[in-house]
C-alpha cells in the first residue's frame, strides 16, 4: 500500500512539475493575447451578449417557457 501511494505521489509530483514547466520557461508567451483583450475591453467592443440573457431569471423564464410548450405541444384541438 506504501509503494502504491508513493508512486501515486511521484507521478502527481511529475504532473505538477510539467504543469509549472511551461508558464516559467515562457511567462510572456501569452501577453499578447492579454494585451488585446484589454484594448478591446478599453476600446468598449461590444461582444453582443446582454448580461440579461445570463441572469437567473431570465434562465428560468426561458425554461418554464419551455416546459409549457412541452406540455401543450401534444395537445391539439379536434375539428367539430
Amino acid at each position: 500500500l506504501e509503494l502504491e501511494l508513493g508512486e501515486l505521489l511521484q507521478e502527481f509530483q511529475d504532473v505538477v512539475e510539467e504543469l509549472k514547466a511551461p508558464s516559467q520557461s515562457k511567462p510572456h508567451a501569452y501577453q499578447h493575447v492579454l494585451q488585446e483583450a484589454k484594448c478591446r475591453t478599453l476600446q468598449g467592443d461590444d461582444s453582443g451578449v446582454e448580461d440579461s440573457d445570463y441572469s437567473e431569471a431570465s434562465l428560468g423564464n426561458s425554461l418554464n417557457t419551455s416546459e409549457e410548450e412541452l406540455h401543450t405541444a401534444g395537445v391539439t384541438l379536434a375539428p367539430k
